[in-house]
């Protein structure tokens, strides 16, 4: 809130929009010129790689714990090393594809709609089958999913009337990984009988 009334007491509407994607480093310009811009800049790059970092190995971590509970699938690839090696190089690999072949808003957008789906299915699957052993509140549950039923429905609106291909993606992408790890499931369980 504090940086929003930074950007705001410092630039106009237009400049907001103009700066766009730096608006946050521009605003710092007018209180300390092209210095507090650079300075705003380099922050800008060390937290974002830090975040990238932080983000590409809790990521990995969580798949290969996920794929240990065989509960995702998993290929060596002739690759030397630990599962969660692996699926580090698999995350790696997954995000430059993305970065290649979208911006920066529609990565954004792609995983604000998956968030979303995931939430739901969690707040879900809590719902039927773990309210009783976790002591869930099921009117919190509920109202948790509704609330991001609707989040989802007005994103998913302004998205559809902005950027389809988004859409599309994020439908295609839930289909495989839906189909996927059905697949898997009814694998694992009929090598398990």
């Amino acid at each position: 809130m504090l940086v929003s009334l930074a950007v705001g007491a410092n630039l106009s509407i237009e400049e907001i929009v103009q700066a766009k994607d730096y608006s946050l480093a521009e605003a710092s310009r007018p209180a300390f010129g092209d210095y507090g811009l650079w300075f705003t800049v380099g922050f800008a790059i060390v937290a974002t790689v830090s975040g990238v970092i932080a983000s590409v190995f809790a990521v990995s971590r969580m798949l290969a714990m996920m794929t240990d509970m065989k509960l995702v699938p998993h290929s060596h690839f002739g690759m030397p090393g630990s599962v969660q090696k692996h699926t580090l190089v698999y995350t790696i690999v997954i995000a430059v594809l993305l970065t290649v072949f979208f911006d920066l808003s529609r990565i954004a957008s792609l995983g604000a709609i998956f968030y979303i789906i995931m939430d739901i299915a969690i707040h879900w699957g809590v719902l039927r089958h773990l309210r009783k052993e976790v002591k869930a509140n099921a009117a919190i549950l509920i109202t948790a999913i509704v609330l991001d039923v609707i989040v989802l429905g007005a994103f998913l609106w302004v998205k559809a009337e902005s950027d389809m291909l988004v859409i599309w993606v994020s439908f295609i992408g839930l289909v495989l990984i839906f189909a996927g790890e059905r697949i898997f499931i009814h694998k694992y369980q009929n090598e398990e009988s």
